[in-house]
């Protein structure tokens, strides 16, 4: 028995004609398909646990086909196509048919100690990991691919304008922010407050004023006439 018929959605859906793929490649990534591989196979000598377990379950059908008494199920041609129905293969190591559905509990070989069943024991355990193998590695490939199209789309998508209400302020630098390149010039709070008649008049040679008042004076009027 083939994974692929076990569960067949993992592999092909809706082929008539079944697809089988080689094991030790779909180990690795990779879908080969199984007809006239085994020579070219890149992994045929790999030695890792996930191709040991294909080695080993091919070890264990050889042995059911050597021990005596193991019996095929007989094909009938005219229900080729049809829905494949399995037999229990612990009935059919002791020359039964029974069908798979529903006969687990019922199977009068359930706990038969023999050789044959003994190895369709360890050939369904071995299987099961590999089924597990198999659906651990289509939920990463199926997981990669959901980041890689969030990427995509990320990438893709065109930065929104902003709103109209929606106005940034340029910043100003400081050499801007006073005036219009104008530096501030502090007011002379100690300079007397002087028009031009009181400006006048200290400057007459018969005037008596301190000389450190008429210098103030006239610094605060040239900055006055600067800053106009």
């Amino acid at each position: 028995m083939n994974i692929e018929d076990m569960v067949p959605e993992l592999f092909e859906e809706g082929v008539e004609k079944r697809i089988y793929y080689c094991q030790r490649c779909l180990n690795h990534g990779l879908r080969v398909k199984r007809k006239n591989h085994k020579i070219e196979c890149l992994y045929r000598t790999c030695s890792c646990n996930d191709c040991q377990m294909v080695d080993r379950r091919r070890e264990l059908n050889s042995r059911l086909m050597q021990i005596d008494g193991a019996v095929a199920a007989p094909t009938n041609l005219s229900t080729k196509n049809k829905e494949r129905r399995p037999n229990c293969q612990r009935c059919a190591q002791h020359n039964v048919q029974n069908r798979l559905k529903g006969h687990k509990r019922a199977c009068p070989f359930r706990d038969c100690p023999c050789a044959k069943c003994q190895v369709v024991v360890e050939r369904q355990k071995l299987m099961a990991d590999q089924i597990k193998l198999r659906r651990r590695q289509k939920k990463q490939k199926t997981d990669l691919n959901n980041r890689l199209l969030v990427t995509n789309t990320a990438i893709l998508t065109p930065p929104s304008p902003p709103k109209d209400g929606d106005h940034e302020i340029p910043a100003q630098s400081p050499s801007s922010s006073v005036g219009e390149g104008r530096p501030a010039t502090p007011p002379n709070l100690g300079a007397p407050q002087l028009n031009y008649g009181q400006l006048f008049s200290l400057m007459t040679p018969c005037a008596m004023v301190d000389p450190m008042i008429t210098l103030n004076a006239i610094l605060a009027l040239s900055r006055g006439i600067a800053n106009s």
